[in-house]
This record gives C-alpha cells, sequence and structure tokens, in this order.
C-alpha cells in the first residue's frame, strides 16, 4: 500500500484533476456546460482525496527522512563517544607516560663509568625513610638488614640501576622487602617470607652512615674487574648485609663470558676478592 501511495504519477493526477476541474468552472461560468451542485460536491470530494492522499505520501516520505537523519546523528553520536574514549584512554596513557618521565631518576648516568652511580648518601637516606615507614606500617619493630644497589648498565630498555631495601620483624620473624627504580615508586615486593637464622641480624647503624666512602669501594671494584662485555645481561649488585662479618660486598657477571667477580669490604680497605 506504501509503494501504491508514493507513486509518483499521483501527483500528476492530482494536477490534471485540477486542471479539469478548472476547465469546467470555465465552461459553466460562460454558460457552455451546466453542472449540478452533486457534480461540484463529488469534485470536490475528489480533489480533497486527492490533496490528502499526496499529503499523506509527503508525510511518509519525510518521516522516512526524519527517522533515517535520525538514525545517522545517533550513528554520529555513538562514533563520537567512542573516539571520545579513545581520546580519554590516550590521555591517561600519556599523563601516566608522562608523570614516568617526570619522577625518572637517572642513577646511572653514563654507561661508560659503571662505577659512576649518582647515588649518594642523602638519596639512600631519603629513600630508606620512605622504605622504613612502610616497612613499620606493615611490622611495628621493622628493622633494617639489607641493602642492594642491583645494576644492568646496558640494558636497552627498562630501568638500569634498582634500589632494595630488606628488613626483618622479630615479631612477626618474617622479612618484607620494598624496592625502588628508575621509573618506579617505591612499592613492596610480595610476598614477603619467614625469616631464615642470616636474616635475623639487624644494623646497629646504616651501613651507609657507618661505611660513608662505599663509593670508593665499588669504584675500585669496578676497576679491578676490568671492562664487562657491553651484554644486557651483564650486571653487579652492591650490598650490606647485617648479618655478615665484612658487611659491604659486590659482586660482578659478565653477560658475554659468564664469568663472576666477587668483592668483601671492611669498610676502610681495598676490596677483598673471594
Amino acid at each position: 500500500m506504501k509503494e501504491f501511495l508514493e507513486k509518483k504519477w499521483w501527483a500528476g493526477v492530482g494536477v490534471i484533476v485540477a486542471i479539469t476541474l478548472f476547465v469546467l468552472g470555465i465552461l459553466e461560468r460562460r454558460d457552455i456546460l451546466h453542472i449540478s451542485g452533486i457534480a461540484v460536491s463529488i469534485a470536490l470530494n475528489i480533489i480533497f482525496v486527492i490533496v490528502l492522499v499526496v499529503l499523506i505520501v509527503w508525510g511518509i516520505k519525510w518521516k522516512r527522512k526524519y527517522e533515517a537523519a535520525t538514525r545517522r546523528i545517533e550513528e554520529m553520536q555513538g562514533a563520537a563517544t567512542e573516539v571520545m574514549k579513545g581520546l580519554e584512554v590516550l590521555k591517561k596513557d600519556i599523563e601516566a607516560e608522562k608523570k614516568a618521565i617526570e619522577r625518572k631518576m637517572v642513577l646511572l648516568p653514563d654507561e661508560t663509568n659503571i662505577s659512576r652511580l649518582k647515588i649518594d648518601n642523602a638519596l639512600l637516606s631519603e629513600l630508606y625513610g620512605q622504605a622504613c615507614g612502610r616497612a613499620v606500617d606493615k611490622y611495628h619493630d621493622a628493622n633494617l638488614n639489607g641493602l642492594s644497589i642491583v645494576v644492568h648498565p646496558y640494558t636497552p630498555s627498562g630501568d638500569k640501576v634498582a634500589i632494595l631495601f630488606d628488613f626483618y620483624s622479630k615479631w612477626a620473624n618474617r622479612v618484607c622487602r620494598f624496592y625502588i627504580s628508575e621509573t618506579e615508586d617505591m612499592h613492596e615486593l610480595l610476598p614477603d617470607h619467614p625469616a631464615e637464622e642470616s636474616d635475623k641480624a639487624t644494623f646497629d647503624e646504616l651501613p651507609w652512615v657507618k661505611a660513608q666512602n662505599w663509593a670508593q669501594f665499588l669504584k675500585k671494584s669496578c676497576e679491578k674487574v676490568g671492562p664487562l662485555s657491553p651484554n644486557p645481561w651483564t650486571n653487579y649488585m652492591l650490598s650490606a648485609d647485617a648479618h655478615r662479618k665484612l658487611q659491604w660486598w659486590i659482586s660482578f657477571e659478565d653477560g658475554v663470558t659468564g664469568k663472576r667477580s666477587n668483592f668483601d669490604w671492611d669498610g676502610i680497605g681495598e676490596p677483598i676478592p673471594w
């Protein structure tokens, strides 16, 4: 029925009927043709029906156009919403990356001089304060029992340097570890673990305060080891452990040859190989 009403020739029919009535009206006025009132009424009704049909057809067409336009608008709004969501995600990623860049600590400025860390006693004390606060929140009697500075000088991506603080709780008989790197904020490495006998010793005095020349120990140890292969697996770890007689020690590993070199330090003299 809709297809029938929407035929284009309906408009032509309407025009023909209108012209016919116009001509008949003229003929009647000139007494050429006499038309009864009933005929006029019928003609008017026919015209009314034709006009009504034409209006209905136009209404249907405009309704369809409106519905199509509404659908297009809704589709555009949906697409715009998805684009906005994507932009929000991208914005958050950019902000997170920006924050990571802003908080980045360059702890190894020059990989050609792997002993020259941008770490001093003031920075260690500051980071220790952050780690200790977290440890005490977890275990009220937590005390430092280990420090490690882990360096991967030739890694092509990611952090070259990370610092770890270990704390022992006699009350809980457990050890918890806190980690901070060049791009990562201070956080706990989970899970903590039950303490072994060697974990129960704690520092009476912070090791970098007691032996403030630890950077010289690092430098001299690097000189004794000599050049290491510029390989991502090459690394060294400088540590201070409360349970050891010689608390400071360092271990090197060459990423190509696999050779390991280890040194102790008494806090005063030269590195002691072992």
